[in-house]
């Protein structure tokens, strides 16, 4: 039971600037929620060729969960556990998608320009995961600022 009230824990609600850094993680999970169904190659398509056996289940689940999840974050609605799943879904994006773009067997289309493999590609392709599970990790021990509906129902 204290594992679960340490995750739904609601501390920093004075820091009126994590807005930004929420906007920022939130922001990018919902465009890119949204591209997955607006996009098959982004979408099933994607996901069928990382070898999902069950893509396009798999790319509406992950669809619906940014796109709802990064309006939440957005809000600043559970900041805290939502940081921590969308941590989970990045290690797991780059594990999938940049391990094997190391080493040039990514079944992904290599980038457009140079660098096409190596770490310096990967580093080049990793920059939306990075930014979106560092953004996370703040938010998940900073809290959801003084800005968020977490604070507004944490006084009440």
């Amino acid at each position: 039971m204290e594992i679960f009230k340490y995750f739904f824990r609601i501390e920093d609600t004075e820091n009126r600037y994590t807005v930004f850094v929420r906007i920022l993680a939130g922001g990018v999970f919902l465009w890119e929620g949204m591209i997955k169904f607006l996009y098959a190659n982004q979408g099933v398509g994607r996901f069928t060729k990382l070898g999902f056996s069950q893509p396009d289940m798999v790319a509406s689940f992950i669809g619906g969960l940014e796109i709802l999840g990064g309006l939440m974050l957005i809000l600043g609605i559970l900041t805290r556990p939502l940081s921590i799943v969308f941590i989970g879904q990045m290690l797991v994006a780059m594990y999938m998608t940049k391990v094997p773009l190391y080493f040039g067997t990514s079944p992904l289309p290599a980038p457009q320009v140079p660098p096409v493999i190596g770490i310096w590609a990967v580093l080049h392709e990793i920059r939306s995961e990075y930014s979106q599970l560092l953004s996370c990790l703040f938010l998940f021990f900073a809290g959801p600022g003084k800005f968020s509906l977490d604070a507004v129902w944490k006084d009440r």
